[in-house]
């Protein structure tokens, strides 16, 4: 018997579990050689995973004259059984939703290698629609970053209506970029500084620490909106004493 993709998916089985239990559904009380022979199923792998399948409800374990024999449980208590499974989920929401919203006071930090992790960060920060304020580097984003994506990403960001304001090292490719400050919805304001071959990013609850020191970038993500209001009002401080020295 070809068994569907989607059949298999809905009763969450491998293709030999679902052998099986089919085999067992259509002999109605068969033991485990009965049930190989009908399947197509080695007894070893049956035993392998039979133990589930009664753990499951989908197989009836019952003696007869000292042997195991089994069958398959009838469809339709399948799905009775999974309305009460489903029931006894929807019960158990307000103490998942308890659970879900203390998680939520502890910060979340996720690494991210590599360029294509990198994109990954920049593609949160467009789909999170927040103001972008940062410490940034061009120079080293530049070497960094892959052509393409450097050159696209600020338009990107402006097309979408997300303003930017950066504290940038001051450099050559900094005083160079700052020109289209306009076009990209951008502020930003230089500071004489050793390299920093980093960049920071805060927007909403999160802070993306990137660093391009290596030959493989990678950005540390942290969600926590404590942490990033910290950071947010150290930038500001930062900022407003930098009034002097503001471009576009």
């Amino acid at each position: 018997m070809q068994l569907s993709k989607t059949l298999l998916k809905s009763l969450s089985l491998s293709p030999h579990q679902a052998a099986v239990y089919f085999a067992a559904l259509e002999l109605g009380g068969a033991n485990i050689q009965q049930l190989s022979r009908k399947s197509g199923v080695k007894r070893t792998s049956i035993y392998n995973f039979i133990d589930e399948l009664k753990e499951r409800g989908l197989i009836l374990e019952t003696a007869k004259r000292k042997r195991k024999l089994y069958s398959g449980v009838d469809p339709e208590q399948l799905v009775e059984l999974e309305k009460t499974r489903v029931a006894e989920l929807e019960r158990s929401l307000p103490e998942l939703r308890a659970i879900k919203n203390k998680s939520r006071t502890k910060p979340r930090v996720s690494f991210y290698e590599g360029i294509v992790g990198i994109k990954e960060v920049y593609g949160d920060m467009l789909n999170d629609k927040k103001e972008i304020i940062a410490f940034e580097d061009l120079e080293h984003m530049r070497a960094g970053l892959p052509k393409q994506f450097y050159d696209w990403f600020p338009p990107e960001r402006a097309r979408r209506g997300i303003p930017f304001r950066s504290i940038s090292r001051d450099s050559e490719t900094a005083k160079e970029f700052a020109k289209n400050n306009i076009r990209l919805l951008r502020e930003s304001k230089l500071v004489k500084s050793a390299d920093w071959k980093t960049e920071i990013n805060i927007y909403g609850n999160k802070v993306a620490l990137m660093s391009f020191r290596t030959r493989t970038p990678f950005c540390v993500l942290i969600e926590d909106q404590d942490i990033a209001e910290t950071l947010r009002d150290v930038w500001g401080k930062l900022w407003n004493n930098l009034d002097s020295q503001k471009i576009g």
